[in-house]
Parts: C-alpha cells; sequence; structure tokens
C-alpha cells in the first residue's frame, strides 16, 4: 500500500511528464503527494566558479548574484508549485508542498526520511552515459540510499 509520494522537483528537473505521473498515481493510490522543491546551490555555485575563475567577477558582488539567482529559483518553485497544487485540489488529492534550499541530494534525503514516503517520483535529466560515469548522478545516488521505491522520468 502506497500512503506517502515524494515528487521532487529542482531548479533543472521540473518535468511535466514526472508531475503527470505523481499526480495520477496519488490520485490512484488515495495517497498523499508530497511536493518538493529543491533550490539547488549547486546550479548556480558551478556558474559562479567558473566566471570567477575567469576573472569576470569576484568578492561581494558574487555573493549578492547568488543571493538573487538563489531567490529567483525560489520564486520559480513556488510558481510550479502552485500549478501542481491547484491540480491536486481538482483531482481530490491530499497534499503538502515544500520548497528547501541546499543541494538536491540532501535535500531530497533528508525529506524522504523525514516525511516516510512509499514512492519517490524524480526526473532525471538528459546526460550522455560518458557524463553520468565521469560526474556520477545524484538521481542515482538518491536511489541507492533510499529504501523506499524511486520512480525515475526520463526527460
Amino acid at each position: 500500500m502506497m500512503d506517502k509520494i515524494l515528487l521532487i522537483l529542482s531548479t533543472t528537473r521540473k518535468s511535466d511528464k514526472c508531475v503527470q505521473e505523481a499526480v495520477d498515481i496519488a490520485c490512484k493510490e488515495n495517497a498523499k503527494l508530497i511536493i518538493l522543491f529543491v533550490v539547488d546551490y549547486e546550479v548556480p555555485q558551478k556558474i559562479f566558479d567558473s566566471l570567477t575563475e575567469e576573472g569576470w567577477i569576484g568578492g561581494k558582488t558574487t555573493e549578492n548574484l547568488f543571493n538573487a539567482v538563489l531567490d529567483e529559483y525560489s520564486v520559480q518553485g513556488k510558481d510550479k508549485i502552485l500549478e501542481i497544487e491547484e491540480v491536486a485540489k481538482n483531482r481530490g488529492i491530499n497534499y503538502k508542498s515544500i520548497v528547501k534550499r541546499g543541494t538536491f541530494l540532501d535535500v531530497a534525503l533528508t525529506v524522504a526520511e523525514k516525511e516516510e514516503v512509499n514512492l519517490i517520483i524524480v526526473t532525471r535529466r538528459k546526460r550522455s552515459g560518458l557524463s553520468r560515469f565521469f560526474f556520477g548522478s545524484a538521481v542515482a545516488e538518491l536511489k541507492e540510499k533510499v529504501t523506499c521505491e524511486v520512480r525515475i522520468i526520463d526527460e
């Protein structure tokens, strides 16, 4: 029996296909849908690290810009969650929404454990096998570290 489903979205993972799958399963199983939007620090950090290395930015400007980007990602996350909440309401699905800042993997693991979910639904970004081999995959690592089922929806 499935009573809690965790839908994980983030700055780079917000597939409509993934959302539809989570909503359909929650409706069919009469399960609570936990909608998590991760405002992932790592995304802008990689960009700013590169720009700083090249001498384009640095110091206080970088910190202010970094925080502004995270604020923008938070707004995008809240907008996406509002869309999903509307669909959940219309389909009679019990839901809970969470927006958290941090790294994708850390936030996903913390929320999955705290909420004691039965199923995690997440999008995997399109990347080459070689890229996954060299740089790893947060989704693969998530799947290894949780005790519940993880359903991966490829974009």
